[in-house]
């Protein structure tokens, strides 16, 4: 009997499918949100880079609106979205937006939206947990003590699914005399600090029998079950957390 050879194929990772973004958002709303980052439509060509011991690969662009900054050193280029990494499900949010479309269009349309930041530890590791980022244990963070790309009042809003959204504003510089920008690291702990702020102070259950796998709280997702993997600069302004559970739900 003739065997024939079994192929293995595995097809390259898409930017709008397992991309973070498309996976906390939806395809349509990364897009969206995309294009209005870059300020052009349809999205230019992005290449795909792996990096020896990095567990995410980068989408990469070439070109960029100038009044982004440059890339930190070992970013292999302006990193508009990381790879999702198989060991747990992302937390489905809502892209926030402003309601009107004059305000749309100040807030989103003709801002200077920033690249997302990702969380990212030395070791290759992207996110870290809930409780260790509102602890603060950014020892390892990737440009941790780098400046945050903010310029104004900021707020971080989270659209858990079947919840109310929920808004913080956070501080954005520091209490030195030169009032610098917060840290990266920083940053990350403000990020960590509102969804536990979210998960301490929301209404008991989801609001919709059909978010009953989304339920936060004791015996339901918790603080252990939270990875921070980054932040969206969704419009001028506003910032929303990428959210991924360390398990699967369905």
């Amino acid at each position: 009997m003739n065997h024939q050879p079994v192929m293995n194929y595995h097809p390259q990772p898409s930017l709008l499918v397992d991309g973070c973004l498309s996976r906390s958002f939806s395809s349509k709303s990364a897009e969206y949100y995309m294009a209005h980052l870059l300020k052009t439509r349809p999205l230019p060509m992005h290449n795909l880079v792996s990096l020896p011991g990095r567990e995410s690969q980068f989408f990469v662009v070439q070109h960029v609106p100038g009044y982004l900054p440059h890339p930190f050193p070992d970013q292999p280029g302006y990193v508009l979205d990381r790879t999702f990494v198989n060991r747990g499900t992302m937390v489905p949010q809502t892209l926030w937006l402003p309601q009107t479309v004059p305000d749309r269009r100040q807030y989103v349309e003709l801002a200077e939206l920033q690249l997302p930041i990702f969380f990212e530890s030395f070791n290759g590791r992207l996110g870290y947990s809930l409780d260790d980022a509102v602890r603060g244990r950014f020892g390892d963070l990737r440009n941790g003590q780098n400046f945050a790309p903010l310029r104004t009042t900021t707020h971080i809003r989270i659209g858990w699914p079947g919840y109310e959204e929920f808004r913080r504003q956070v501080q954005t510089h520091d209490e030195t005399k030169a009032r610098n920008p917060i840290t990266i690291a920083k940053f990350a702990q403000h990020f960590a600090r509102s969804v536990d702020a979210f998960l301490r102070d929301c209404q008991p259950g989801p609001q919709y029998p059909w978010y009953s796998q989304w339920h936060v709280g004791p015996g339901f997702i918790d603080r252990n079950s939270i990875i921070i993997i980054g932040a969206v600069h969704v419009s001028a302004g506003s910032w929303m957390p990428i959210i991924q559970l360390n398990r699967y739900i369905i």
